[in-house]
């Protein structure tokens, strides 16, 4: 069936709307991510759309655990621990800044990378490329919803103590934080154009 001329002017504007929503996102500080944060039907449609990343074999590679608002004493108290084993000579104010981290932003979500169920068609690092695609819509939803949000990571996540607090299955990995919130205004940093990021292929000559 042919496309009418709806058709091209619905499809010219998704892709317009599209691009805007792509090119005004922006990474926001969790210091910077104020209340309100999204209720928990925003967070389902923000989760919804992280669902809706490229998943080969449909294999779920990835999960994220939610940090409740009573928890993050808790966490604090993780960094503190996980800083320590890094440092034990650490100061105060090395310790008061690990422990200020676990209270920044309304919505403190940690990605999980799954490398199980093993899948000789689906390296580890093909599922860290589905995790990356989940955690981009999520943060394109955020964004269209409203909401800042920022992917942080550190040496803390990737620690045995870390892993045994969220009791980690075998295969799992944490691989960063997603902070929600309402955002402060922020400058814009330089992106870069296509040329700097696109080039062509020049195949070898034969041999």
């Amino acid at each position: 069936m042919a496309a009418t001329a709806d058709d091209t002017d619905d499809g010219a504007d998704l892709a317009s709307l599209v691009l805007a929503l792509i090119g005004s996102r922006q990474s926001v500080m969790p210091k910077r991510l104020l209340a309100p944060g999204p209720d928990d039907a925003q967070l389902h449609q923000m989760v919804d759309a992280a669902a809706c990343a490229p998943d080969h074999r449909g294999l779920r590679p990835w999960r994220l655990v939610r940090i409740a608002d009573h928890q993050r004493a808790a966490l604090a108290d993780l960094f503190e621990a996980c800083t320590l084993d890094r440092d034990p000579a650490a100061t105060p104010d090395d310790i008061a800044r690990s422990r200020e981290k676990a209270h920044r932003a309304p919505v403190l979500l940690l990605a999980v990378l799954r490398g199980e169920p093993v899948d000789d068609e689906v390296p580890l690092v093909e599922r860290a490329i589905t995790l990356g695609a989940a955690l981009m819509n999520l943060l394109l939803a955020a964004h269209g919803l409203g909401y800042g949000a920022m992917l942080t990571s550190g040496r803390a996540v990737r620690t045995p103590r870390f892993t045994r607090a969220f009791a980690l299955a075998p295969g799992e990995q944490a691989v960063c934080f997603v902070s929600i919130g309402s955002a402060r205004a922020a400058p814009r940093r330089g992106r870069g154009v296509a040329a700097d990021f696109l080039g062509d292929w020049a195949p070898p000559p034969p041999a």
